[in-house]
């Protein structure tokens, strides 16, 4: 894919890389950061390696479930996720993969997120209906605080 219709959030993490890939890694902590503030998630399977499934529930502030199913199209312990959402029929979105990307340095780690979308309408409907970037943004802040306190 390009990156013709992609957003990005990037954020400065105050832990170590080893930390941010430990936050990814368990479903209760993933559950604890998945989605943007003021979301809880529920986590039905994690399983991180190429091929494998990440199948969670985000519980909306206003009592809406977002169902979602991602695929880990590839994974590089401590670097690298690449993985795809199959899309909402519920919510007539289609699918899109995310690039989720980790340089750690010492005891901060920058994290790169790319979420990429296949048109120009999938990306709007994304941006304005779902707030995405300011979404995306939220979720790494609360990464950080899941990471800092397993660090």
């Amino acid at each position: 894919m390009d990156d013709s219709y992609t957003i990005v959030a990037t954020r400065q993490i105050a832990a170590p890389v080893a930390a941010v890939w430990a936050a990814w890694n368990d479903s209760a902590k993933i559950a604890r950061w998945w989605g943007p503030a003021g979301f809880r998630s529920t986590v039905k399977e994690l399983d991180v390696r190429e091929g494998g499934r990440f199948d969670v529930t985000m519980h909306g502030p206003d009592g809406t479930d977002y169902q979602n199913l991602y695929i880990f199209d590839s994974v590089a312990p401590y670097r690298q996720l690449v993985y795809t959402n199959v899309g909402s029929v519920q919510f007539g979105l289609a699918a899109f993969q995310s690039v989720f990307d980790m340089v750690g340095t010492g005891d901060t780690t920058q994290v790169t997120l790319k979420a990429r979308f296949t048109t120009a309408e999938d990306k709007r409907k994304h941006v304005e209906e779902f707030q995405a970037v300011e979404g995306s943004r939220q979720l790494l802040e609360r990464l950080e605080d899941q990471a800092r306190s397993v660090s």
